[in-house]
Formats: structure tokens, sequence, C-alpha cells
């Protein structure tokens, strides 16, 4: 491994000394000599700089030591390890030079990324980092810029980001990605622990203290609710359609035990790094050269996460991403989501509800699917047409199984879609979205015991609406109109 090069890129509001000790752990097990070893510094903190800015700076930092060369291609090979918000940064980087103006991935020289508690889709704490609070607390103390936090980067990182949703569309739901064992190795490890102390007071659920879980790894599939489909040529008329489920990346994902978000790190700093699980499973991560390694390693990782759940203390999320858009392509700022129960013998053709009495059972049943799906709700604070929720999947299951059981047939687990009008002449038309199936989603799912295929563990979801804008202002006819 001499020949590589080895990139350390750390997160928001920290800077590469973080990594000092990473860098000295590295070399003093053969990754590289310490000339090979490198820190990726960014201000993080700096209110005027964006994610572009970043990934710009970071391809003018790999031109100038001779990583690539003037068209981007690799000269040498190169391993990345991030933390936090260094996920998006290399990601980033990856699709807007190899991917984004034509397929060159084979250039591009980065050959293993190794995630440490990556920000992959946001993290709970980013829309307070904006806050007078959070510019006392992390803020930049400087004349110059006296309290500055890096606002946009904050933005990029807040919950249902359009940034994460974006980039997640790049490089996640593409038709030939790049995060695979034979061209760029992936290893994402992620601690399972929350902070402890005082900082557990401000803790969210199903987070390593700062990050979502269920928001680290790649895994990500997305569901598109679009009751167009059919009217403009795009094919039959459906209700809603699955797109992109069950994505091509290949990766490896590990859930640690006894690390959160800040110690993931700092672990390396311990006189007895060598004996720690994160420090060896990144060496093994960097050394491996070949795809029946990478296969190793995915099931060493499997299995470890699957320990870390066996003893059910700890939960396992899955955190929904939504956007709400008019068949325009224009956000919907203003809309609500409802979640509904009812059994599955009203369920009518093409997924709806059927117009029918819903219940007393049916009706309590679907207060509590609002209570259950409706956790750790959030509007994006510059964008409200992108919204987060995060659903605890073992709890969904057995709220079905038990509604299962009080109607004394399979359920109808339904989304409805609500969006108020814009004015007397412009309205939105929801009829296709009143009650639309989540669950049963198919006829095959309609078996008992069967698991709902739109919950899966530890995975981020980003679920579309597309609704249709009509307007009253528009005229055609053989008589003319004075306004």
């Amino acid at each position: 491994m001499s020949d590589e090069a080895t990139v350390l890129l750390h997160g928001w509001s920290d800077s590469s000394k973080s990594f000092r000790s990473m860098k000295e752990f590295l070399v003093r097990n053969g990754v590289g000599p310490v000339q090979s070893v490198l820190y990726a510094d960014y201000e993080s903190r700096e209110d005027s700089i964006t994610f572009s800015d970043i990934v710009d700076g970071l391809n003018d930092r790999f031109l100038d030591q001779g990583i690539i060369d003037e068209r981007g291609r690799g000269l040498r090979d190169v391993n990345v390890v991030v933390h936090s918000t260094g996920g998006l940064v290399i990601r980033h980087w990856i699709w807007r030079y190899y991917r984004k103006y034509g397929d060159r991935i084979d250039e591009c020289p980065v050959k293993r990324v190794v995630m440490l508690a990556p920000a992959n889709f946001g993290s709970p704490l980013a829309h307070r980092g904006k806050s007078f609070l959070g510019s006392l607390l992390k803020g930049r103390r400087g004349l110059r810029d006296f309290l500055e936090v890096g606002r946009q980067i904050l933005t990029g990182l807040e919950l249902a980001s359009p940034y994460q949703w974006h980039l997640a569309q790049g490089d996640i739901l593409t038709e030939d990605p790049w995060w695979r064992p034979d061209r760029i190795q992936l290893t994402i490890l992620c601690g399972a622990e929350k902070y402890s102390g005082l900082g557990g007071l401000v803790t969210k659920a199903g987070t390593d203290g700062t990050v979502v879980i269920a928001g680290t790894p790649l895994n990500t599939v997305k569901l598109t609710l679009d009751p167009r489909a059919g009217r403009d040529g795009r094919g039959d008329r459906d209700a809603y359609r699955w797109a992109g489920t069950g994505n091509t990346l290949d990766t490896a994902f590990g859930v640690i035990p006894k690390m959160d978000h800040g110690s993931i790190v700092d672990v390396f700093d311990d006189d007895d790094a060598g004996e720690s699980e994160v420090c060896r499973l990144v060496l093994r991560a960097l050394r491996c050269d070949n795809v029946a390694d990478f296969r190793a390693l995915q099931d060493e990782l499997k299995e470890m996460t699957e320990s870390v759940y066996a003893k059910g203390e700890k939960r396992k999320y899955q955190q929904f991403l939504v956007r709400a858009m008019d068949d325009q392509g224009q956000a919907i700022p203003d809309f609500t989501l409802e979640f509904t129960i009812a059994k599955a013998s009203k369920m009518g053709e093409g997924g709806h509800m059927r117009r029918v009495r819903r219940s007393r059972a049916e009706r309590k049943l679907s207060e509590e699917a609002g209570r259950v799906m409706g956790n750790e709700f959030h509007r994006h604070s510059e964008n409200a047409a992108y919204r987060r929720f995060l659903v605890d999947p073992a709890e969904v299951g057995a709220f079905l199984d038990r509604a299962r059981e009080q109607v004394g047939e399979e359920v109808f687990l339904g989304l409805g879609v609500h969006v108020p009008p814009v004015d007397r002449g412009i309205r939105y038309n929801t009829d296709d979205l009143k009650e639309v199936a989540l669950w049963p989603a198919d006829a095959s799912q309609k078996e008992k015991g069967a698991t709902p295929t739109f919950l899966y563990p530890n995975t981020t979801t980003l679920l579309e609406v597309v609704v249709d804008r009509v307007n009253d202002y528009v005229f055609l006819g053989g008589s003319p109109r004075e306004h």
C-alpha cells in the first residue's frame, strides 16, 4: 500500500487536529509512510461556504498534491477515511467530478472509503446549530467572523434537506453505481450508543448522539406516489409506484457497540487503540485487496450488527424523508400526511380504500396509526416541502398484528395527502391521494405473517409525493370572454 495516499477528512466544526492520533495509528500499522497520509481541512463554520465550495477546493488540492491531473484523471490510488460531515463531502466530490457530466468513474483515484458515523442523511442537531445558542456554543470567535457557524453547511446537514435528497439521486439511486467491491469499496461504521451525561439529555431517538444511525448507510430506496401516471403517456394509471426499490449498491455496514459519535474517532487517542474494534475494522477495510476480502468484511460487520440488537435492548429505526412536488416540478410547502387503518377488504382497485364507512375500531386504530408512524417529525427550516419522520419497524409490525386481531382480518394501512388550495382558482387535486395503501402493497403480502415491504430497519427511505396542480383560470370555447 506504500504507493497509495490516504486522506483523512473531518466533520463540521472540527479540524484535522482531531485526526493526528488516527494518522499516527495508521502509519504505525503500515498503511503508508508519514508523507502519504494527508489531512484534508476545510472551514466548516464559515457562513458563506457551501458544499460545492468545499468539493471544488478539495479538487484543487488533489491537483496540487499530484493525486489527479488537470483533467481529473487519477495519478495515484487514494483511500479516504471520513468522519460525520466528511461523508457528504467525499460523496459529493466523486459524483460531481466523475459522474455528473458523464461517466468517468474509471478515472477516479479513490479505491476505498471508510466512513465513521457519516451524516449521509443528516443530524437532528444541525438546525439547532444555526440558533443563537448554537452560535454561542459552536460559533467562531474571530472579530471578522464572530459567531459564524457555517449556516449553509448546517442547512445541508439538517434533517430532510434538499441537498441530501439531490445527492442521493446522484450517487445512490443510479443505474450504474460505483459503490461496489470491484470499483470503490465503501465501509460504513457507526456507534450504537448515545452520549452519556448531559449530552444524553438532548440526544434524539435512534442516534449515536449526533447522526441518525438509520441515516448512515446508503441502502436507500425511493417510493413515489404519483397519481398522474397514465395521464401523460407514461404507462398505466396507478395510485402509486415503487421506484428504486433495492438499489444495487454493494457496501459494508456495521453498528459498533460501546461507541458514540465522538468516541468512534477519539478511540484512536487511546494507548490501547490497537485493541479497539473500530481501529481494527478501519485497518481491515483499508487492506481489502479484492472482492473476497470485502465480502468477508461485510459478513463480519453484519454479524456484529446483529449481535448489537440481539438482546432487544436497542431499537432499529427507519427514517423517511418526504418531498412534496406538484406536476409542474414546483415544491409544495404546505401539506399534511395522515395515516389510517381499515379492513383490507375495503381496499379497492388501484391501491385505494373504497369510500365506505369506517368502524369505531378502525377509527381508534387510525388515531393510533398516526402516533406509531408520526415519530420525530421535522420540517426543513428553509424548504417546508421537505419533511422527515422516524418509525420503529418492529413497533409498526406489532401494531399491524394487533390491528389484525381487533378487526378480524388483514388490515389496510393507508397514507393520505392533504394540500390546501392556493386561492379561489388554483388548487391541488388530491382525490387519488386520499388513502393510498402502504400495507398490504400487493396480494403476496396478504399472507399471514408477511413482513410489510415498505419497512426496512436501519435505512432511510425517500418518499416523493407528486400532486396535480389545477386551475380555473384557463378557458377554451367557441365564445369570447372578457376578464
